[in-house]
């Protein structure tokens, strides 16, 4: 809305509020002059206080308004951060509108007057509207076009903080309310089971309401009645109520844990498969620990904060409105007293729960942190132990900790302090009720069983309202958790596998032509340029180049894990990206420096994404791998479990697995990267003769530093700072000098020098 309406609008209103209220207070009256009230003035029967407050108020909201007609660049922003303010008076008012009220009926037993009851009710309306034209001014947008303002200017008032955008608080409001509604979307496959639960909690609910009420007339019967019979009766009801409250309360836990158990389940699934459908870049950008940590402790905090909290929140909800209408059938009054602190402290549970929604988040990234340092620590246990570096790393974890502990010390003293201020409230409130309730009973207004089941009551709804305002922070809490969650399950790839082609027959032809490519975490950094090759069908090409040259990320693009800067890669003439997924991956396989392995039997690490495979073929890719031998002489042979990450098996054993998983598929297209570097001469001689002796109908890509692999090859590309620079056989580039030359000679330099100074075999690399 623009500034010169809202401030129209409140101008009428502020007028309208004090005409309207000045009327009824001069009806209202009880005889006399303006000046004679003033003079004789009566708290207990004079309704000038409350017109006073009228006048307050709209000094008040007639200062708001004329403070954002006079600047609608900061008035606005001046009055949003004056909300509590703006709260407090009004909470002040109406509170003290309640006391007048109970003021008055001490004179007046039975209050008639129409002219007090409308006086009293347009004293809330006001308030509600003065809170809200108030909310309304703080919200005002400048008329930037009539004051001619450019561009420009315009910009600079954004970054100075212009009132017309919206307001960060309330789209955190927005953001939560959002959160708590989708995370309860996740619960509608069990709406059943909630129409149980809430069934029972509706049971227990009333019983419990019930107890106080019962309990008043068991000492009503003793003390006034001292009836022996309304005693007992009023007893057994009671007994009657605790047993079925107690039964409908078990049944109602029960129901609501199987819900949420399912919701974490449900959430937990959601959030994977979504992280497995992510492109690489996400898993480059984000850290393991980060990841693992939404997966694990995010999800759990969500599912059992948001659980506890709202079975608590419904129950004492219920409870509360049971309560609330025993406590005004017992006393109109008492309830009035009653309520005049609960705005307080609903105030300051506002506040906390808010306050502790950041630390909340604070919270976790701290976590994310400690636990992303003790998985990298843990997964790299043997260099760490290689170096003897377990102190350092263990006063690292501990400095993340410390920082965990900081903020949970910040959460201590806010909660500290929100039970200091909340049950002091509370205690006032409590002790105006015994003073006020005794006054009724001495004038019997009601009776001493009367007041003894209000008080009980009144401890119910405090217990209740103290819930409540703990299930608001609570519920913050698990929010600032379900966000995070929430923002991994709805992230949509930015790379999407939608490709159709799934061809019967596929002739293995790989193309690059002219590809561009930067990884996105260093999008400054070109690591390949205008990078042409083609991959031949029956033939075996070999990679080779400086480390950082660009042939792992030459593998990466043929596997469609990266999107290109510019260029294509084709296969059998088609962008490689038009390909389905799962068939691209079917035809094409992989097999690494340091290949993963699962922690399962090494034959279903073999037979791994296939759907179902005949043992004899799982034998049979094992033998071509070189790996049948050292598999049989396992203790379980091939239902041995490999370990996590293949901890079981050696490096040797490890790539062996790996060729024997890639070679099963039979693939038209096998990449090997450095795939051998771990192997035994003897071992990498048999695989070679495998591979080389059944190249035809496939396409091979070997990456390797030992020139007994690369020279084998019928091409060669070299690659150096992300181009290609030469290409031939091993005898073509060696005629031919240049930067091929120079890395065999350097191997070869390097072998005679490690023979003369050891036995073993050499082991030396391209990558120098």
């Amino acid at each position: 809305m623009h500034a010169w309406k809202a401030v129209v609008g409140t101008l009428a209103f502020t007028g309208l509020d004090v005409t309207v209220t000045t009327l009824l207070y001069k009806h209202s009256r009880s005889g006399g002059s303006f000046l004679q009230d003033l003079k004789h003035f009566n708290i207990f029967d004079s309704m000038l206080d409350i017109w006073g407050a009228c006048l307050y108020r709209s000094c008040v909201l007639l200062g708001a308004a004329i403070g954002v007609a006079r600047n609608t660049n900061y008035g606005p922003k001046r009055l949003k951060g004056s909300r509590i303010f703006i709260t407090l008076v009004c909470l002040a008012v109406g509170i003290y509108a309640l006391v007048k009220l109970l003021l008055y009926s001490e004179v007046r037993k039975t209050i008639k007057d129409p002219w007090f009851w409308g006086l009293f009710a347009w004293t809330y309306v006001s308030l509600a509207a003065t809170f809200s034209l108030w909310q309304l001014l703080s919200t005002v947008r400048p008329a930037r076009e009539t004051l001619g303002v450019n561009s420009e200017s315009r910009t600079e008032a954004e970054e100075i903080g212009d009132p017309s955008l919206p307001d960060a608080q309330e789209k955190k409001e927005e953001a939560s309310a959002a959160t708590i509604c989708k995370l309860l979307s996740y619960t509608k496959p069990d709406v059943h089971f909630l129409v149980v639960a809430f069934f029972f909690l509706l049971v227990a609910a009333l019983g419990e309401t019930f107890l106080p009420y019962y309990t008043g007339r068991a000492i009503d019967g003793i003390v006034i009645q001292k009836s022996m019979e309304q005693f007992s009766t009023a007893v057994v009801i009671m007994a009657l109520l605790a047993i079925g409250s107690s039964f409908a309360a078990g049944i109602r836990g029960g129901v609501f844990t199987l819900v949420f158990a399912r919701l974490n389940i449900r959430l937990r699934n959601s959030l994977f498969r979504s992280l497995v459908s992510q492109e690489m870049s996400f898993f480059d950008e984000n850290l393991t620990g980060d990841i693992i940590s939404r997966l694990t402790s995010d999800t759990t905090i969500v599912s059992d904060l948001v659980s506890q909290n709202i079975n608590i929140f419904l129950r004492n909800m219920v409870k509360a409105t049971g309560v609330i209408v025993f406590m005004f059938s017992l006393s109109w009054q008492l309830s009035l007293v009653t309520f005049m602190g609960f705005p307080i402290i609903m105030l300051m549970s506002d506040l906390y729960g808010k306050y502790y929604k950041k630390l909340s988040k604070e919270v976790q990234n701290a976590l994310a942190k400690a636990n992303n340092t003790a998985e990298e620590t843990i997964s790299a246990m043997k260099t760490v132990r290689s170096f003897a570096n377990e102190e350092v790393e263990a006063n690292v974890y501990s400095d993340k900790l410390q920082q965990v502990y900081k903020l949970n010390k910040k959460e201590a003293m806010a909660y500290t302090y929100y039970v200091w201020s909340s049950g002091l409230t509370l205690l006032i409130v409590q002790v105006s009720i015994l003073y006020y309730g005794g006054h009724l009973v001495i004038t019997d207004q009601m009776t001493s069983g009367n007041l003894i089941s209000f008080i009980i009551y009144e401890f119910v709804l405090g217990d209740c309202m103290e819930s409540i305002g703990s299930v608001y922070s609570g519920l913050m809490q698990g929010v600032g958790a379900a966000e995070k969650v929430f923002e991994f399950i709805d992230r949509k790839p930015t790379m999407v596998h939608d490709g159709t082609l799934a061809p019967n027959q596929l002739e293995g032809k790989v193309e690059f032509r002219n590809v561009t490519f930067a990884y996105r975490t260093r999008p400054a950094t070109q690591v390949l340029q205008n990078v042409s090759f083609t991959l031949h069908p029956g033939k075996v090409t070999a990679l080779v180049g400086p480390s950082g040259s660009g042939k792992s990320s030459c593998v990466s693009i043929m596997e469609n894990f990266y999107p290109l800067e510019d260029g294509q890669v084709l296969l059998d003439g088609q962008p490689i990206n038009m390909y389905e997924h799962k068939y691209l991956h079917s035809v094409i396989s992989l097999v690494s420096q340091e290949p993963v392995l699962f922690a399962r039997s090494i034959a279903e690490n073999i037979s791994y994404g296939l759907a179902s495979v005949p043992y004899e073929s799982v034998v049979h890719a094992a033998q071509k791998a070189n790996a049948h031998t050292f598999i049989t002489e396992l203790q379980d042979g091939y239902h041995t479990e490999a370990g996590e990450k293949g901890t079981q098996l050696s490096g040797g054993q490890k790539q062996r697995v790996a060729i024997a998983r890639a070679l099963i598929r039979n693939p038209p297209i096998l990449i090997l990267d450095e795939a051998t570097s771990a192997l035994d001469a003897e071992s990498e001689h048999a695989i070679q003769q495998a591979i080389y002796g059944d190249v035809q109908g496939h396409t091979v890509l070997v990456i390797a530093h030992r020139l007994s692999t690369v020279e084998k090859a019928h091409n060669i590309i070299v690659l150096d700072k992300g181009c290609v620079v030469q290409q031939g056989t091993h005898k073509q580039l060696m005629e031919e000098g240049g930067l091929y030359y120079k890395l065999v000679q350097r191997q070869i330099l390097e072998e005679n020098q490690w023979a003369n100074n050891s036995h073993h075999s050499p082991c030396v690399f391209f990558s120098h």
